[in-house]
């Protein structure tokens, strides 16, 4: 009860300041963004911009490709994104606590993995101390998002240095294609409440979107009624004070983010907004230290971006995007980041049949860290500065009716290793048939993994035993070099039928010089220092078979992701993929505006890092969502119930943790939306 009054009351405020009621806004000509859809947009091709920075169909994408639509979000009833990203093939995913989400594509994902990138409408949203995403410190609400766009295999050569593995690009709704007023209040059995209210408007040249969100999650141990904590390393029990721990999982965010569009007379629209992040969180175990005090997170994104249409067809863009926040981890580190991009790209055809994209991007980092505890973690040097340039090009042409070449070649500079490497793709698809329903792809890639401030500068000591001694000393390491992954692709998109579509994905991977932790015993201390230890080689295959119509949609898939170390029991920072994952996506649209939606997900035996020898079991999860229209379309009531098969989930180890608590698996949830 005590927060459904405060997500009641916040919900009356937006509808009473919005100058219009609901009935009058149900009287309008105003469209939802996806409650009514006719044939031709169910079947029309999607268009993508992740594969190589200019918008091309999905179908015809010179990268595996996957896209996570809106209608998939809103009907899945979840208000996490790394949830919502588990339902494609190839990802890899675990919850390390009620708050924190694990992703990965392909594998190798850890709490702070960094091997893909993330984006926030093409704008680089990783985390700059160890470059991975911190997916619920991001300033986006999920009913804001037009799509997720998820590549798997190297980006490198659209999108940096470190787009390694993957990019995961999510990109947020337009404000003319939300206008109005919306709110939704979700409130699950454990008394959790996440509450989203939105505001947009067009008039003449502008237009503009305002977001807020605020979200309340308790703690595994008020959720469960206490929580079971499971060591890793018993030996350590007495030492790290394991008999005290208590699950302190809970999360208090408020997020918000805007938007606002002018279109000039001359082709020029200009964009720019901000979002804003705040938020209080429980600790936990960090490398055996657990202060069990609040963490807290706070970060500004504004940006400015200018697009101009030029009447020879070709296009260009100019933009500047910010990130400044302030982390203060006491299990970590606290640190003050302030971070500023600039990318230029412009896109032309100087024949027929050519479309080429070249631009640049720059970027600087200001990092400064402190610490509380001798415990946590500080930089070698203090305050940290890097910078990033890079160019890149793109040249897709279509060689023949049936034939498409791609090329694209990217070069980067990153002043901490003072080394500039280049990321490259080249690709042909070739359609089988004039309609280019049936298109085979072949393709070549290579990309690289800088080794960031986490690697290059961190310093840390932990467990402490008396006289100023510690059982695990983090030591700063010498010349470093890039993590690099060459891949061989080959894929099929095929269109069966009306409304059946067939991809089918092939890959091997080669990676050399991974980084790890090297380790050296002495004196009864033990010391870890960041090196590239060795490479590995992965392979497998995914395949996504989906059939949609006005009555609903079914998306069946099976990923076999295979990864093979070359030294036995290799540190490579992260978790291994689930050999093998499946899972099917579900949805029935019935009478009386009533609508059915099942997510279902299999994953195999899930390999932690390999130093560790402890692998989590197999796990099945069903979600289940019933939704129904009301007041005239303009409103949604929703039940439903997230991972139906497992009351709890357990303890899962990960390379940084050596302790562990189990999460609630099965949650009941109601949503209510109103639209006005």
């Amino acid at each position: 009860m005590k927060t459904i009054i405060p997500s009641i009351l916040l919900t009356a405020c937006f509808l009473g300041i919005s100058g219009r009621s609901f009935a009058e806004a149900a009287d309008t000509n105003e469209q939802p963004d996806f409650f009514e859809m006719s044939l031709e947009e169910l079947m029309e091709v999607p268009v993508v911009v992740s594969a190589s920075r200019q918008e091309q169909k999905i179908t015809e994408a010179s990268v595996p490709i996957s896209i996570i639509t809106a209608e998939d979000i809103h009907y899945s009833g979840l208000t996490s994104i790394p949830e919502i990203l588990q339902f494609t093939p190839g990802v890899d995913f675990y919850k390390a606590n009620r708050y924190w989400g694990v992703i990965g594509i392909r594998g190798l994902h850890d709490m702070f993995s960094n091997r893909m990138q993330t984006l926030i409408n093409g704008r680089l949203a990783d985390n700059a101390i160890f470059g991975g995403p911190v997916f619920f410190t991001y300033p986006v609400m999920v009913e804001d998002i037009e799509r997720i766009e998820i590549v798997r295999g190297p980006g490198g050569a659209a999108w940096g240095a470190n787009a390694f593995n993957g990019v995961i690009n999510i990109i947020t709704k337009k404000p003319q294609d939300v206008l109005g007023g919306f709110t939704s209040t979700t409130i699950n059995e454990f008394g959790d409440s996440y509450t989203h209210l939105r505001y947009a408007e067009k008039k003449d040249n502008w237009q503009w979107r305002v977001s807020a969100n605020y979200e309340d999650i308790k703690t595994s141990e008020e959720a469960l009624d206490g929580a079971s904590y499971k060591s890793f390393i018993p030996a350590f029990n007495s030492l790290i004070g394991f008999d005290s721990y208590r699950a302190r999982d809970f999360a208090r965010p408020f997020r918000f983010d805007s938007e606002a569009i002018y279109d000039t007379q001359d082709d020029t629209k200009i964009s720019f907004g901000t979002g804003y992040f705040s938020g209080v969180f429980g600790d936990f175990e960090f490398m055996s230290f657990y202060p069990q005090q609040n963490n807290r997170f706070e970060q500004i994104r504004p940006f400015m971006r200018i697009d101009h249409e030029n009447n020879d067809e070709s296009s260009s863009f100019l933009e500047w995007s910010g990130n400044f926040e302030t982390m203060n981890f006491k299990n970590i580190l606290i640190t003050e980041i302030k971070e500023n991009s600039l990318t230029g790209q412009y896109n032309f055809a100087p024949a027929n049949g050519h479309h080429i994209s070249i631009g640049t991007n720059l970027r600087w980092t200001h990092i400064n860290t402190d610490a509380d505890y001798d415990q946590q973690v500080v930089l070698e040097k203090e305050p940290f500065d890097e910078y990033w340039a890079g160019l890149f090009a793109v040249d897709r042409w279509e060689a023949t009716d049936r034939l498409t070449l791609e090329a694209q070649l990217r070069c980067d500079w990153y002043s901490a290793t003072e080394i500039t490497d280049w990321s490259g793709r080249l690709s042909a698809l070739y359609a089988i048939d004039e309609e280019k329903d049936h298109i085979f792809r072949l393709s070549a890639a290579k990309a690289y993994r800088s080794p960031l401030v986490a690697l290059n500068e961190l310093n840390a000591q932990t467990i402490p035993v008396g006289g100023g001694l510690y059982f695990f000393h983090v030591n700063k390491p010498d010349n470093l070099k890039s993590e690099e992954i060459l891949s061989l692709e080959a894929g099929y998109t095929g269109k069966l039928a009306q409304g059946v579509t067939l991809r089918f994905d092939n890959y091997f991977q080669r990676y050399s010089d991974l980084l790890g932790y090297d380790k050296l015993t002495a004196g009864g201390l033990t010391y870890w220092t960041a090196d590239n230890i060795d490479g590995a080689n992965a392979w497998g295959s995914e395949l996504e078979l989906a059939f949609e119509n006005k009555k609903g949609r079914l998306s069946v898939w099976y990923a076999y992701n295979d990864f093979q170390e070359d030294r036995d029991r290799q540190d490579i920072r992260a978790c291994l993929p689930a050999k093998h994952k499946a899972g099917l996506t579900g949805r029935l649209f019935l009478a009386d505006d009533w609508t059915l939606n099942a997510n279902y997900k299999f994953t195999d035996t899930t390999p932690d890092n390999p130093y560790s020898w402890i692998d989590s079991s197999s796990i099945h999860r069903l979600d289940l969502t019933i939704s129904k229209k009301i007041a005239k379309g303009r409103g949604e009531l929703m039940f439903g119930v997230s991972d139906l098969l497992n009351k709890t989930i357990a303890p899962h180890s990960s390379a940084t943790n050596t302790t562990a608590h189990e999460i609630p698996g099965r949650t009941f949830f109601v949503r209510l939306q109103l639209k006005f």
